[in-house]
């Protein structure tokens, strides 16, 4: 609509105003994969503490968690896993996220036991690429929060910004935490991974009835991307990330584009939390394999399969920055 002064106001299209028109089997899949991840990280402490429970011989009980754990009828012995999402034991077996697995490296030395622990997740990562991010990482419910509240505060007239910063931000707060794990023979970097950090004040929360430090970095990594940048801590920020796109750089699962199929509407940019341009074939090995860009295209020219690693694919590293998409707005 037309302002008072005659001029057209635009507002950019945000994620949350973008209907998913296909893909749905592969969005339940990726919920539901989603769900038990995050379930995972905030059950099992409640399903732990109810066996210390009965171990304790009661010692434990009366407490809030103990209440629920009894509320939603936890058996009192401990199932046979440890951990989550990051670091998990599955009957024996255990899994290890590649990050954990650096930042122990790094500052304690290799072992066989690490090795092993986290060569079947690397694997999974160098096959599929970032998808840990996209369908496992129990930060995405707080990047919704985050993205449902821009798209709030753009319907009430207030102008949501975007900051871009250097593509390469991420790969230096990596290697700067590295570094100084290596230099001080601590793990430092598990401090300000989003995965560490919401597995650990969930275990806090549950097992000491707070939280912690971690829920201010939660807390500022949600109000940064608010009001700062979309979904800026995944793209800039994250040492998870970095280290997943490396690892994914040869990944031959991509998004593939029909060109004569494209009509150019942009909606797939702009969809994407990562930066991705599948609209011009920009896709490099920072897609984490949400498929939102091929659930929105209204004209089904986007699919995801296999194809050219990003590592080998020339225009996907020659990725800029998306541009928004505009619409009138009153």
């Amino acid at each position: 609509m037309a302002s008072a002064g005659g001029k057209v106001r635009l507002r950019l299209i945000e994620p949350a105003d973008i209907r998913l028109r296909t893909g749905r089997k592969y969005q339940r899949l990726r919920r539901a994969c989603l769900f038990i991840s995050c379930a995972l990280t905030f059950a099992l402490p409640v399903w732990h503490l109810r066996s210390i429970e009965a171990q304790s011989e009661g010692l434990a009980r009366g407490g809030r968690w103990a209440v629920i754990g009894e509320a939603i009828g936890f058996p009192d012995w401990a199932p046979p896993l440890v951990g989550a999402p990051t670091s998990i034991a599955i009957v024996g077996l255990e899994l290890l996220d590649p990050v954990l697995a650096f930042a122990v490296l790094v500052s304690a030395g290799p072992s066989a036991q690490l090795g092993i622990a986290s060569i079947i997740v690397a694997v999974l990562v160098v096959l599929f690429g970032r998808f840990f991010c996209g369908w496992l990482c129990p930060y995405l419910p707080i990047l919704a929060a985050s993205n449902a509240m821009r798209s709030l505060l753009a319907r009430l007239g207030f102008r949501t910004r975007d900051v871009p910063l250097p593509k390469r931000s991420a790969f230096a707060v990596l290697g700067v935490l590295l570094v100084a794990s290596a230099a001080t023979g601590s793990q430092i970097l598990p401090l300000v991974y989003p995965p560490a950090v919401i597995g650990r004040e969930a275990f806090r929360a549950v097992f000491y009835g707070g939280l912690g430090a971690g829920a201010v970095i939660l807390g500022g990594a949600f109000v940064f991307d608010t009001f700062v940048s979309r979904a800026g801590f995944c793209r800039y920020l994250c040492p998870g990330g970095a280290m997943f796109a490396l690892f994914g750089a040869l990944s031959p699962v991509v998004v593939k584009r029909t060109a004569s199929a494209c009509t150019d509407c942009g909606l797939c940019d702009q969809v994407c939390n990562m930066l991705q341009e599948p609209m011009t074939d920009r896709v490099d090995a920072g897609c984490d394999r949400c498929g939102k860009c091929v659930a929105s295209c209204p004209t089904d020219a986007l699919a995801i399969g296999f194809g050219t690693p990003p590592l080998l694919h020339p225009r996907a590293r020659a990725t800029t920055p998306a541009k928004g998409v505009g619409r009138e707005s009153a």
